[in-house]
């Protein structure tokens, strides 16, 4: 009995789907307006029933539909993702404000469907930029049939900069602006960074300045307007990572962040920064000159702190003498 009626339901299935197929490649043709309205009726009750696929069989033929009601194509897209998938792909029953409207509200799969387009504006591109995350962005700079501007490459870093995986995607590009390669040159693994220089001709020199500079605007970002604790808790940080330096120092001192030369000077000479300002003040010369010793300064870079020191902490009528 049982039997039979599972029997049944495989028939009716395979009639709805039989149904859906002949529906889509209706709407695909070339027809009258009455007689498409009460198609396009009877295709919203497909697009609604519960067998998914059913639901597939009619959005697979409507991809190739350019005359399709809205609606419709929205209920589509809004769909599970064996549904809504292919046709995203492949429909232009959209407009490109009606992508951009849509983009937003749609699941990630949709997407990373649309992603994988080749027709993809600016606007568009922009669009899914700003809304997907992983598996949608990765699609998009995957996808080497599009050109992508340098406003999108910039929003795309600045949203997934942190994300290896992303920026080791998007730098397999073959189209990138020097000034996104200079963003990115240090966001990637080393085996993209090598295929970075080997693709875009950059000698490891200029690389590995790229790199610096870019890590350096990282770092002067974290320190440009923080308060003096949070400033020395950096630096303290840095110096236990083994990556705080004299040039590092005199570079961020030059910049204007006099506290990060304090409390790296503070840091190496073992002396509270209250009584490093005091030394670099020059109101004792042999004072200065300890310091120097005691923070293990080398003789090249001590001029650099002394005009550094000359320009902030000399007192006003010393610089005018």
């Amino acid at each position: 009995m049982n039997a039979g009626k599972n029997a049944l339901v495989d028939v009716a299935k395979l009639e709805k789907m039989l149904l859906a197929k002949q529906v889509g490649q209706f709407l695909c043709g070339d027809h009258n307006a009455e007689e498409r309205t009460t198609v396009e009726a009877a295709a919203r009750k497909l697009a609604e029933d519960v067998c998914r696929y059913v639901r597939e069989t009619l959005a697979f033929e409507l991809r190739k539909c350019d005359d399709l009601a809205p609606d419709l194509a929205e209920k589509i897209a809004r769909d599970i993702e064996p549904v809504s998938s292919p046709f995203l792909e492949e429909t232009n029953a959209f407009s490109t404000a009606t992508l951009i409207r849509l983009i937003p509200q749609l699941k990630e799969y949709a997407r990373a469907a649309i992603a994988r387009r080749t027709d993809l504006n600016e606007d568009v591109q922009e669009a899914l930029i700003k809304s997907s995350s992983e598996q949608g962005v990765t699609n998009l700079v995957r996808n080497d049939r599009i050109e992508m501007p340098e406003k999108n490459c910039s929003i795309l870093v600045r949203r997934f900069q942190d994300n290896v995986r992303v920026m080791d995607q998007f730098s397999a590009r073959n189209d990138l602006p020097l000034i996104i390669i200079e963003k990115i040159v240090n966001k990637v693994s080393t085996h993209c960074r090598n295929m970075l220089v080997e693709t875009y001709s950059i000698q490891n020199v200029v690389a590995d300045e790229l790199a610096e500079n870019t890590q350096f605007e990282a770092m002067w970002q974290k320190v440009a307007g923080a308060t003096a604790s949070q400033i020395h808790g950096y630096v303290t940080d840095l110096r236990d990572e083994r990556r705080l330096n004299h040039p590092l120092t005199i570079k961020v001192a030059n910049r204007g962040c006099l506290t990060f030369l304090e409390s790296a000077l503070a840091l190496e000479a073992g002396l509270p920064t209250g009584r490093v300002k005091e030394m670099l003040s020059l109101e004792d010369q042999a004072a200065f000159v300890r310091l120097m010793q005691m923070a293990n300064v080398d003789k090249k870079y001590a001029p650099q702190y002394l005009k550094i020191a000359k320009a902030n902490y000399l007192p006003e009528g010393k610089k005018a003498a």
